[in-house]
């Protein structure tokens, strides 16, 4: 991976993007901080039951699928990037002090769908403000997909070191600790937003490109297909998160150690080849590095069950860092591209295909955990994953750079 190190170097001397890039560590902090600690909180600390609680996490994912689409277009085309981040970021702090303090459930079910779900917007924001001032800008010597690599590397690195914070501090605080220790890490992002991202209205030609409604857009049916590849590979994924710590401790007799190696490996190799990823899609290569990644997803999650022991599944999670590396980064990219002038709606339509991929792999998980046992559940997501591979097989190249779709949904590309 050569000249990674000076191009790295030229991108930190830009003005903000270090700030900046500290500011991506402390949202991916807050966001992973209570993630794995959710059911545990709404079963035990509130007292819902396991059906309950799915149905508290369903309302919620879906009031901040609707809440961060519409911000997303108004950020399009009215509203300044600033603007919207620091309306998501206190949300944040508003919502899991919220968190914290109440144990209600139609209170907290009330915070969830409204303040909380104002949160979900910061992660499209971010992207779509590094879109705008470096990479529409340019950085001389630096590919605009290696620009986004590096923030979205650094939200990844957070994601690695969260959960263990997370639970170092509900052990020592409860979950009144951890919930606090979120709201204060928005708080830390507030606080860079408004120190680094700089008050930018929408330019006049970038408010007039801004023609086509939400529902025009997300119904055409390369950004619909597209949609639709993310959100299941992300269920493919979800599926195995559930599934493998109990096929090692489990099937495989494994202690906890080996679960922490085994999740240890997938972010490990993630972060050099996310770097790498970027540079090649910079030359154009982000559709072949899409169908790629579904590749090497479908033979993981087929080598899985031919585990017998713990050791064997370690060098499997290299696959899973290299399936995410691509999802993550490329994806995200790939996107802004399809819908382009609009940056923010783009990258909130990813976010939101991440988000129902979560939820569809939490109602899998459920529904053949017990039929088909831990074996079983990595074929379900091989079947995903493979389903999705069909889809972005079918893509094709214009010669002009972008993609079209092959006659695979009834809508068609819009003009």
């Amino acid at each position: 991976m050569p000249d990674i190190l000076p191009r790295a170097k030229r991108i930190l001397a830009q003005p903000d993007y270090p700030g900046l890039l500290a500011s991506t560590i402390a949202l991916g902090l807050g966001f992973s901080f209570v993630s794995p600690f959710l059911s545990l909180w709404g079963t035990q600390e509130v007292g819902l039951s396991p059906a309950q609680f799915g149905l508290f996490m369903t309302a919620t994912s879906l009031s901040a699928l609707f809440v961060t689409t519409a911000l997303a277009r108004w950020s399009d085309s009215h509203l300044a990037r600033k603007t919207v981040l620091l309306i998501g970021a206190g949300g944040g702090v508003l919502g899991y002090t919220g968190y914290a303090l109440v144990r209600d459930p139609r209170a907290l079910l009330l915070i969830g769908t409204t303040v909380l779900a104002l949160a979900a917007i910061c992660f499209s924001q971010l992207f779509a403000h590094v879109r705008d001032r470096f990479v529409a800008r340019g950085v001389e010597g630096v590919p605009p997909t290696f620009l986004m690599s590096v923030v979205r590397m650094c939200f990844s690195v957070a994601w690695v070191a969260g959960p263990s914070l997370g639970a170092l501090v509900m052990v020592l605080t409860g979950f009144r600790g951890l919930f606090l220790g979120a709201a204060g890490l928005f708080g830390v992002f507030f606080a860079g937003v408004c120190w680094f991202v700089p008050h930018e209205a929408r330019p006049a030609h970038v408010r007039a490109a801004v023609r086509e409604s939400v529902w025009r857009v997300v119904t055409r049916g390369d950004v619909l297909a597209m949609f639709l590849a993310i959100l299941l590979i992300i269920a493919a994924h979800t599926i195995n998160l559930l599934n493998l710590p109990l096929f090692l401790t489990g099937d495989l007799a494994g202690k906890g150690r080996d679960v922490g190696i085994a999740f240890g490996i997938g972010p490990a190799a993630e972060v050099p080849l996310m770097l790498w990823f970027g540079l090649l899609a910079a030359g154009g290569h982000q559709l072949g590095l899409i169908r790629f990644g579904a590749a090497a997803t479908i033979c993981y999650f087929l080598l899985l069950p031919c585990a017998q022991a713990p050791w064997q599944v370690f060098p499997m999670q290299i696959l899973h860092g290299l399936s995410f590396a691509v999802i993550s980064n490329v994806g995200m990219v790939f996107f802004q591209e399809l819908v382009p002038g609009q940056a923010g709606l783009a990258t909130a339509i990813y976010a939101n295909a991440t988000n129902l991929g979560a939820l569809l792999g939490y109602f899998a998980f459920g529904a053949f955990a017990r039929p088909l046992g831990h074996r079983g559940l990595f074929f379900v997501s091989a079947a995903l994953t493979a389903v999705m591979f069909v889809i972005v097989i079918r893509y094709r190249q214009r010669r002009s750079g972008g993609t079209e779709l092959k006659p695979l949904l009834d809508a068609t590309p819009a003009a």
